[in-house]
């Protein structure tokens, strides 16, 4: 170690123990292992300083003297945190409704854009266009996908 640092650890010591000593004697307990917290946390910042340590060691290192206060805070947002996964969990799992098994003609008719009369021809088109625009391949919906071609098949019955 070099010797700037040895006398910066020693300042530090000092002046710790003297921060220490001016305790009540009811608070040397907390003031104990905030102490011990702030030299672990001072080592390991040391230690990912220097190259001896991991980033994210160094990182922890921050992190450890406010834990103590940010304790009870992530505990209050745990029920939280477990919704949201719930909630991501669960998302791909609901199902659309297929489209019914008896569409009606106007309900074809209205789907594919076409008015009552329509021919075979216009039918066809109408089908092709839209298709080519909502299709899953061209990322389009499947489920869209499926309501166009039941109404074309209802159609040309």
């Amino acid at each position: 170690m070099h010797p700037l640092g040895l006398i910066l650890f020693a300042l530090i010591a000092l002046g710790s123990w003297y921060w220490w000593q001016r305790q009540p004697r009811e608070k040397r307990g907390s003031a104990t292992l905030k102490l011990i917290l702030i030299f672990t946390t001072l080592g390991l910042l040391w230690l990912a300083i220097s190259g001896r340590l991991h980033w994210l060691g160094g990182l922890i290192a921050l992190v450890l003297p406010f834990l103590q206060k940010l304790w009870p805070q992530l505990l209050r947002l745990l029920p939280y945190l477990a919704r949201v996964l719930h909630l991501r969990r669960t998302a791909g799992q609901q199902q659309k409704p297929g489209p019914s098994p008896t569409m009606t003609r106007e309900e074809a008719l209205e789907i594919l854009g076409l008015k009552p009369g329509a021919t075979r021809e216009e039918i066809i088109q109408a089908h092709r266009r839209l298709i080519q625009k909502l299709h899953p391949d061209r990322d389009g919906s499947a489920y869209l996908a499926t309501w166009i071609n039941k109404a074309r098949d209802r159609l040309l019955e």
